[in-house]
């Protein structure tokens, strides 16, 4: 995908109707993401050098924050020499064991797919990737696969699915179900510099054969040339098109929270009566309304059980992911038609 497409991109989404425009909450970062979108080279890109991409999920490295050299050299010294600095004396091979070996077990108790018949990409050179007998792995594909254990245990998913996933971010989701069920079609939704660099991404980890490029998808005025077994790009303000679209699940990870609920009702306006499925992972009461990255009005668990009441809730539970409870007071729910 070229600069071209995100220029092309960026001219439609200039005339796109205000409610497919960025919220409050993504205008802090719209700007960034777009220069380092313009710029950045894919075969490096998941390397911790742009961190500002872990706002939308690109985030592979061991350590959140850079470090100085001399913060590096004393990082080194402490995982090699001096193990008991650190917590319980754990490095990160011990936490990387563990996080594999959860995900086993979540994988088993929800009747998933096993983990240890995937493997996690390294296109972009990722510097959390490790090894797991033959496979190798990074935290966030653990992480990933995880949230599709606890929908698998309600859909029971066949593999031919329609999955239609607003706010795609980095596309590790979309990696995960994808190697699991390579049959599975998925259409992608989000802003222009997200889908652009989701769709590199993609075409990277899974091959361009696998995927619709936006540079096909833009011109489209409805969604009969859907191909089966394949992952599409679009963008978000052409999520319309799915008023008339019967497909199996539909699937957002936290970007609901990141908008207001007049915004989210609006998408779940196109939605609602069409999928059978629905998967959120969301803040149960909302984002901050102050600060550089904010709402205007926050959206809650309620919320969302109010929009979705002609939906059966089957179940909500707390959010973890492969290490940790997810900060920020998550939720994951099921809901169904």
């Amino acid at each position: 995908m070229s600069n071209d497409n995100l220029r092309k991109l960026l001219k439609e989404y200039k005339t796109a109707a205000e409610q497919f425009q960025a919220t409050s909450y993504w205008s802090a970062y719209e700007k960034d993401i777009l220069d380092i979108a313009s710029n950045i080279n894919f075969e490096n890109f998941r390397s911790g050098k742009h961190p500002k991409l872990a706002t939308f999920g690109f985030s592979d490295g061991v350590y959140n924050k850079r470090f100085t050299l001399w913060k590096k050299l004393l990082l080194k010294l402490f995982n090699i020499k001096q193990r008991h600095t650190t917590p319980y004396s754990l490095q990160a091979a011990d936490i990387h064991d563990m996080a594999y070996h959860y995900s086993s077990i979540v994988g088993e108790n929800c009747n998933a797919k096993p983990i240890s018949d995937i493997s996690a990409s390294s296109y972009g050179k990722p510097t959390g990737l490790f090894q797991v007998n033959d496979h190798q792995y990074t935290i966030p594909f653990l992480n990933y696969y995880v949230r599709y254990c606890f929908a698998h245990k309600h859909m029971s998913f066949k593999g031919n699915e329609v999955l239609v996933e607003l706010g795609s971010g980095s596309g590790f989701n979309v990696e995960v179900l994808k190697k699991i069920y390579p049959e599975m079609t998925i259409l992608c939704f989000d802003l222009p510099a997200q889908v652009y660099l989701c769709e590199n991404y993609i075409s990277g980890a899974l091959g361009k054969e696998t995927v619709v490029t936006t540079e096909k998808t833009l011109n489209w005025t409805d969604l009969s040339l859907v191909e089966k077994g394949k992952v599409h790009f679009l963008p978000n303000w052409m999520m319309p098109l799915l008023k008339d679209f019967k497909f199996d699940i539909f699937w957002n990870a936290a970007s609901f929270g990141e908008m207001e609920p007049s915004i989210v009702e609006n998408y779940l306006s196109y939605i609602r009566g069409n999928a059978k499925w629905i998967y959120l992972l969301q803040m149960k009461s909302g984002q901050k309304t102050t600060g550089k990255a904010h709402v205007k009005k926050k959206i809650s668990l309620n919320d969302y059980t109010d929009m979705l009441n002609d939906y059966a809730l089957i179940e909500t539970q707390d959010a973890y992911t492969s290490i940790s409870k997810l900060g920020g007071d998550y939720f994951e729910g099921v809901w169904k038609l």
